[in-house]
């Protein structure tokens, strides 16, 4: 069984973003647990046989599931929901633009600002009004950065994923 449960527990309504939530047998059909982190399996699986893997996603009303992004990679901004991802795509689409991250800040009015680190792509040059402008043509303006750094390159781990826990 799969569902996608809103924060308050509940099933989510068709379209509305919430965690997925898989249920099966434990070490048959889902996983066991973390191995010697009985914590993260705790928070993980629930007693009545509930996997939650810390992934966003939405159902609609076909039954068909979309994965948005990981848990972990969404932005909270005044009670929106925000996929890094979906901005970091947009921002890697823009032509002077080589690579992208984006993290959520804290903000003191809003939970979480928009901070997204963009690298150039060599021989190309714009600015962050102008990378900023395009991101307000192409995302609704609660997802759009409203801070935004031009770096020569992002850390990345040993598998060539963006170290975000080094960004700030």
């Amino acid at each position: 069984e799969v569902e996608v449960r809103a924060e308050d527990g509940r099933v989510a309504a068709p379209g509305e973003v919430g965690d997925i939530a898989v249920r099966g047998v434990p070490g048959l059909s889902l996983m066991k647990g973390y191995y010697r982190d009985e914590a993260a399996t705790a928070a993980a699986l629930t007693d009545d046989g509930w996997y939650f893997p810390g992934d966003k996603g939405t159902c609609d009303e076909d039954g068909w599931f979309y994965f948005v992004d990981r848990k972990s990679n969404m932005i909270k901004r005044a009670g929106e929901n925000i996929s890094a991802c979906e901005v970091e795509e947009v921002l890697a689409d823009h032509p002077a633009v080589a690579e992208a991250a984006v993290i959520g800040v804290p903000d003191p009015v809003r939970d979480m600002a928009v901070k997204a680190f963009v690298v150039l792509r060599e021989g190309t040059a714009a600015t962050i009004e102008e990378i900023t402008a395009y991101c307000a043509c192409r995302l609704a303006d609660f997802k759009v950065p409203t801070l935004m750094e031009v770096v020569d390159s992002l850390p990345h781990t040993s598998v060539g994923k963006v170290e975000k826990k080094r960004l700030a």
